[in-house]
């Protein structure tokens, strides 16, 4: 019955749940206000809540950096090359979507480009060509938009020269620029036409689909020599291997990281380490997958490629295989890394610009949101679990993370500013002192942080002085200026367009420097 009214009433569906998460950003971030008024003692208990739960994830966060940080070390001494010869073919799980052989397993690696650099496109190149694996099993596909088209496959095949016969083929498409329906400035169109394009080269020549494990990087991704060893290993070794996603834990931003400001560089640790957290805390927790990952090529066909039309990928890749595979669809993580650009602009100014249309980017993911809410509405075959898992993953993630920081900073400020007798009141007489207290014993956990943080990026420049070494040691406090700016604003901003009905159809794509 619920089916038959989604369908019936799709258009009303979406625009409800589109709006939903701007409607629940907006009464939270409003709430001290508004209970201020009408009932002071609810904000007052919800605010300490949150302080209480602030300390928490700090907390949780800590302990999956450790484990995460240990399992990246103890991966690193791995010989994967090694592993992966010692493995027995008739000994491995699910032998229906196994390889021909286990020399036969290959790699289909795509790469979406516009116009990078010759250095941000050589680096990449060379990491593929410095992997322990077997390159010539590796077909490299770069699709291109049209705009750049002629400049950059020129740049790519000069760069890989006369190596084009280390690998199994080297593709290069081009997606044209206008095509109906498709949304500009993001690579779901462009992954979706290379990939599409690929898959039938291979058919054409006959190729065993089941042979090929697809990846997706950026043109800037430096993939560390065992990524696709480890990713093989992983691969083979899985049980239902159609049925995950596979990606590192550990998304490092050590090209640009020491050249870049401050909040840029705050920006990308917390990146690394948030997804490091995350994979190592929270254990068969609900995850999506999120700018380099790999799966069966069968999967991806089965999939039906990217939503050409939503702007968004790294997401909706997850979201299009759970629900082809019904909600049987899950990531699993290994600890071998690749090193990507963090934002850089070409000044100072320039740099916080596009840091912040990025991010504004990144909180235009929201849309997934109402597109898995609609499918968990039609199909039943989703586990029950699974649905209410996610729906609040997505609260989580999309309203409360989002404004916690803001409300535990200021909400008490703006209840005393609407409503000055709370002050008098018992309840909330030492609210203030309390929520300093839980704050003061959080900030404990930054020491480890700082050190684990210290432990994954590459060393400080050896011509800085020694002020500015010991000035990089204090950005740990700074992310409390980052939470409250460019973890909040552009992604509130992005909700907010949500719901007032505003299309983002033309995206930013975020320029590459060297």
């Amino acid at each position: 019955m619920m089916a038959s009214f989604v369908d019936k009433h799709d258009k009303f569906v979406h625009r409800v749940l589109e709006m939903s998460l701007g409607v629940m950003t907006w009464t939270l971030l409003t709430s001290p206000i508004w209970l201020g008024i009408i009932y002071p003692p609810a904000i007052v208990y919800m605010l300490t809540l949150f302080t209480v739960y602030w300390s928490y994830l700090a907390a949780k966060h800590s302990f999956g950096l450790f484990l995460g940080y240990r399992k990246y070390k103890e991966e690193l001494k791995v010989d994967w090359a090694g592993e992966f010869n010692k493995l027995e073919f008739s000994a491995l799980p699910d032998p229906t979507t196994l390889p021909a052989s286990k020399d036969a397993l290959k790699h289909l690696v795509l790469i979406p480009a516009v116009n990078e650099p010759a250095g941000v496109l050589r680096e990449s190149i060379e990491s593929i060509f410095n992997q322990t694996f077997d390159t010539k099993k590796i077909t490299l596909v770069y699709t291109i938009e049209e705009r750049y088209s002629e400049d950059t496959a020129n740049l790519i095949r000069e760069l890989v020269g006369d190596r084009i016969s280390q690998l199994e083929r080297l593709l290069i498409f081009v997606h044209p620029r206008g095509i109906a329906g498709e949304a500009i400035g993001a690579a779901a169109a462009n992954r979706t036409w290379g990939a599409k394009h690929a898959v039938e080269v291979l058919t054409n020549e006959n190729a065993n689909i089941r042979d090929y494990v697809f990846s997706t990087i950026d043109a800037d991704h430096v993939l560390h020599p065992q990524y696709l060893s480890r990713l093989s290993h992983l691969y083979l070794s899985t049980d239902r291997r159609d049925n995950h996603y596979y990606s590192t834990a550990v998304h490092l931003f050590n090209n640009n990281l020491w050249r870049v400001p401050v909040m840029m560089r705050i920006e990308a640790n917390a990146v690394t380490m948030g997804s490091l957290s995350d994979w190592s805390a929270s254990k068969g927790a609900l995850k999506d997958s999120f700018s380099s990952y790999s799966a069966s090529l069968q999967t991806l066909i089965d999939a039906d490629y990217w939503d050409v039309a939503l702007g968004v990928d790294d997401t909706i890749f997850y979201w299009r295989a759970f629900f082809v595979r019904n909600g049987d669809f899950d990531g699993i993580p290994h600890h071998i890394p690749y090193s990507a650009d963090a934002v850089e602009g070409s000044n100072y100014i320039d740099s916080h610009v596009r840091l912040y249309r990025q991010l504004l980017r990144w909180g235009w993911g929201a849309i997934d949101f109402p597109l898995s809410m609609k499918e968990f509405m039609k199909n039943k075959r989703i586990p029950r679990g699974k649905k209410i898992g996610w729906l609040f993953k997505h609260i989580e993630r999309r309203v409360i993370l989002i404004n916690i920081v803001f409300l535990i900073t200021f909400g008490f400020g703006l209840v005393t500013l609407v409503n000055p007798y709370v002050k008098q009141s018992n309840f909330a007489y030492s609210l203030p002192d309390i929520m300093s207290l839980i704050l003061t014993i959080t900030l404990i956990f930054l020491i480890p942080a700082t050190i684990l943080r210290m432990g994954l990026v590459t060393a400080m420049p050896k011509k800085w002085p020694i002020w500015r070494k010991f000035f990089v040691l204090l950005e740990g406090p700074l992310i409390m200026l980052n939470l409250l700016t460019f973890s909040f604003f552009p992604w509130v901003q992005a909700q907010t367009k949500m719901l007032l009905g505003h299309k983002m159809k033309d995206l930013y794509h975020t320029p590459k420097v060297r």
